[in-house]
This record gives structure tokens, sequence and C-alpha cells, in this order.
């Protein structure tokens, strides 16, 4: 009887593994062009709470930004190659510049909570190296497409 348990069990087991395992192949197997478009509505979507002094969606943003970049560093297409060191440069110093941009923005948050509360005073040093910093990811994002872009822009 408990033999039969354990059959059935490794049985369901693998089934859910083989409804499951495709589903994850393709979650996994995101075309390049997917991450790179919605790093682009990212970096909208920053831009917007930079100049609005609006932080709170910031880290979630900046984390996926992070992951993406991670996925770059991993997802070296065949044509890029040749300067796989200039291609792992930009992908790192994306993924550096997201998270010193979210590092930032964590501790812009706490302090305009501080500041609502009449507790300190606001200072533009961080948010002026927050600017930096998504300046940086723009030029990166910039720069590897314009050495790395797999058509010529017409």
């Amino acid at each position: 009887m408990k033999r039969g348990r354990i059959s059935t069990v490794l049985l369901g087991g693998m089934l859910a593994a083989s409804w499951v395992a495709p589903s994850l192949a393709v979650a996994q197997e995101r075309s390049l062009e997917q991450v790179m478009g919605e790093n682009f509505e990212g970096l909208q979507d920053l831009l917007v709470g930079l100049i609005k002094s609006e932080y709170a969606a910031m880290p979630d943003q900046l984390g996926l930004l992070h992951e993406h970049a991670d996925e770059l560093t991993k997802a070296i297409r065949e044509d890029t190659r040749g300067d796989r060191n200039l291609f792992l440069m930009y992908a790192y110093s994306l993924r550096g510049h997201s998270a010193d941009l979210k590092s930032i923005v964590e501790v812009l948050i706490a302090r305009d909570e501080a500041n609502l509360r009449g507790e300190t005073l606001s200072t533009d040093d961080l948010r002026e190296a927050a600017a930096a910093h998504f300046g940086g990811m723009v030029t990166m994002c910039v720069a590897c497409h314009n050495r790395f872009r797999q058509r010529v822009v017409r």
C-alpha cells in the first residue's frame, strides 16, 4: 500500500513538472528585446519619478532593472562574442548604477517622510546624485545599443 502511494506521488510530481517546466522555460527564454523594452519603460517611469520627486515606486523598478542587467550578463549574443568584455562592461555598469540609484532613492524616501513630519530638511545633493546615476544608466543603454545593434538604423 505504501509503495502505491509513493508511486502515485512520484507520478503526480512528474506530471506537474511536465506542465510547469514548459512555462518556466518560456519565462526564462524571454527575448532580449522583451527585457530591453521593459527596461525602456522602466527608465521612462524613473525619469518622471525623479522629476516629480516621487520615489515610492522606484525601488521596485530599480530592482527589476538590476535583475535585467544580471540577465544581460548571461545573454551574450553570438554577434557580440568578439567584444564580450565591452558588452559585459555595459551590463555591469547598468547593474551598478541601478543598485546605487536604488540605495539613494531609499534614503530620499526616508528623508522626505521625515521632512513631512518636520524632523529634517530635504537636501538636493542626493537628488543630484540620483540624477547622475539615472544618466549613467541611460548612457550605458545608448552606448550598448550603438555598439551592438543588430541592424542599421535608417
